[in-house]
């Protein structure tokens, strides 16, 4: 399990609530991209279409795609249901191989308060410092 791309940006702007592993329905052009880490991932969403989810704008600057998620229904419902509660929403962690299969790391999160982000920074500065004692 190989981590291809990462979306750091959603760890500092939202508390993630809940986290689920996506397959992805992708084309040929499209894995090639993929693996060779020339996606861009910030940025990018989750939506419900039809009773199914979707990652809107994913790709590079010439191609850009909706990518179908390929989840359970139960999963489905419980993503679907919880994207219409009022302040939350859903987006894309990481993309990473699991065997020869590409998934999608989603997760539910609820946007950070800006004296909320300053903490994260604080503690960050802290954890920082400490490890520079240490050695």
């Amino acid at each position: 399990m190989a981590v291809i791309l990462t979306n750091k940006k959603v760890r500092f702007d939202y508390h993630i609530l809940e986290s689920y592993q996506a397959g992805l329905s992708l084309s040929g052009a499209m894995v090639k991209l993929v693996r060779s880490g020339r996606v861009q991932i910030v940025g990018n969403y989750v939506i419900n279409q039809k009773g199914e989810l979707f990652i809107i704008g994913f790709g590079n600057d010439s191609l850009r795609e909706n990518i179908k998620l390929l989840l359970k229904k139960k999963e489905v419902g419980e993503i679907r249901g919880k994207i219409l509660e009022k302040g939350l929403s859903c987006t894309v962690l990481n993309i990473k191989t699991v065997g020869r299969w590409l998934k999608a790391e989603i997760a539910i999160v609820k946007g950070k308060k800006n004296f909320d982000k300053r903490e994260t920074i604080k503690k960050r500065d802290l954890d920082r410092e400490e490890s520079r004692l240490e050695y």
